[in-house]
């Protein structure tokens, strides 16, 4: 990934993600219950980071000198002490069961020297005060436009309401973002330019197997007992997960381009595919939602159970209606290889996928879990060079462009 792809992205999701953590922290997180607490702090380590790249890039643009080093510096510094403050409340929620318990550490931590000023008082402060130097930097050199200065200084000024102003559920903070989210997005598309199909089913390709295994990993961590934040974090990746199998199997079926009842049956595997990955979808939703709606595993037991109990619920949900997109995934890579769009050897993993998913939902044992890493790896490696291909310029040519070549040839 260029450094283009990731400033862009950082003007992009910097203020969606304090915006998020902003909502989750108002949803569930407040008081430190989990797990929106967790799921707000990691948002917010990642704008932080993120923040910290947009200033780098301001800095860029401003062709370099001491005022803009000096700002660039402060911003970055800043950005650190943001991060190392939303750490600081992980570690805390992490290591303590309840509001008091996380208070005391907390306060331990603020006694330290140094830590209250630099890490929660003044650094954070550094680094958005630093941002509108750079505004108004680049709005003086002609480089950003006026309308982008006045927006990140009030947006700013707006989020710095709070330290004078008491405002009821950090409004301010909500505020701030969605201004900042206006005067960034010309930045963002300018960096990131046109997102292209390519673009998405090349990254659906790489990183779906990705986030199946990743949700895999933290439910045998903690996750399948209902600790949080584990078990919402992995249905929040599988979820993830799924939209970029769909994504998969409509990428698949663009590329069989056939006639006839080879065209039927692709359509017909393509829905097959994309109501059972919706299946899946409504699965983790669901999920997600009962872990939200109840504060102790035997209650979410208790819900889990009632869901299940509505009539077609435990087929559909989580039994053979979540299945079938692999039956949908097997006919479209098997039309593919027929056509010789994609080789053996991609044939030959996504079977060997499938045998070692089919034996990992049979199989009963102290052997079944090593399957699943396996599984995903041979999907990986079946999918990954797909599209790494469409991300390459140039590459990557669709079934259909490559049909319209061969027959004009």
């Amino acid at each position: 990934m260029t450094w283009k792809r990731i400033a862009g992205l950082s003007f992009a999701a910097a203020p969606l993600l304090v915006l998020a953590g902003w909502a989750l922290m108002r949803l569930d997180g407040t008081g430190g219950h989990e797990p929106g607490w967790t799921l707000a702090h990691i948002a917010w380590v990642i704008s932080s980071l993120m923040y910290g790249i947009v200033g780098v890039e301001l800095y860029r643009r401003s062709g370099g000198g001491l005022p803009a080093t000096g700002s660039m510096i402060v911003a970055v510094v800043g950005a650190g002490c943001l991060t190392v403050q939303m750490v600081i409340d992980l570690v805390v929620g992490f290591s303590t069961d309840n509001r008091d318990d996380m208070r005391a550490l907390s306060g331990q931590i603020h006694d330290l020297p140094g830590v209250q000023l630099a890490i929660y008082d003044v650094g954070p402060v550094l680094l958005f005060l630093a941002l509108v130097a750079q505004a108004i930097h680049l709005a003086a050199q002609g480089k950003a436009g006026r309308l982008f200065a006045a927006l990140v200084t009030v947006g700013v000024l707006v989020s710095g309401a709070e330290l004078v102003v008491e405002i009821p559920l950090r409004l301010a903070q909500a505020g701030s973002s969605m201004i900042l989210c206006v005067a960034f997005l010309p930045m963002a598309r300018e960096l990131l330019g046109a997102v292209t199909w390519r673009d998405i089913a090349g990254w659906s390709l790489i990183l779906a197997p990705v986030a199946q295994i990743g949700g895999w990993t933290l439910m045998r961590f903690g996750g399948n007992e209902g600790a949080e934040p584990q078990t919402t974090i992995a249905h929040s990746v599988w979820l993830a997960g799924f939209v970029m199998l769909a994504i998969v199997c409509v990428e698949l079926y663009r590329r069989v381009q056939s006639r006839g009842a080879g065209q039927v049956l692709a359509r017909v595997s393509l829905a097959v595919a994309l109501i059972s990955v919706s299946a899946s979808i409504a699965e983790m939703i669901v999920d997600l939602y009962v872990g939200f709606a109840t504060d102790t595993h035997a209650e979410w037991e208790v819900l889990d159970r009632q869901i299940r109990s509505i009539p077609a619920a435990e087929e559909i949900l989580y039994g053979f209606g979540t299945q079938l997109v692999y039956l949908g995934f097997l006919a479209l890579v098997i039309q593919l290889a027929v056509l010789k769009r994609i080789g053996g050897a991609t044939l030959a993993l996504v079977l060997a996928t499938l045998v070692l998913f089919v034996a990992y939902e049979l199989l009963d044992g102290p052997g079944r879990q090593a399957l699943m890493p396996f599984a995903v790896l041979c999907m990986w490696l079946a999918l990954a060079p797909l599209g790494r291909r469409l991300l390459k310029p140039g590459q990557g040519v669709s079934g259909g462009t490559a049909l319209r070549a061969r027959s004009s040839a």
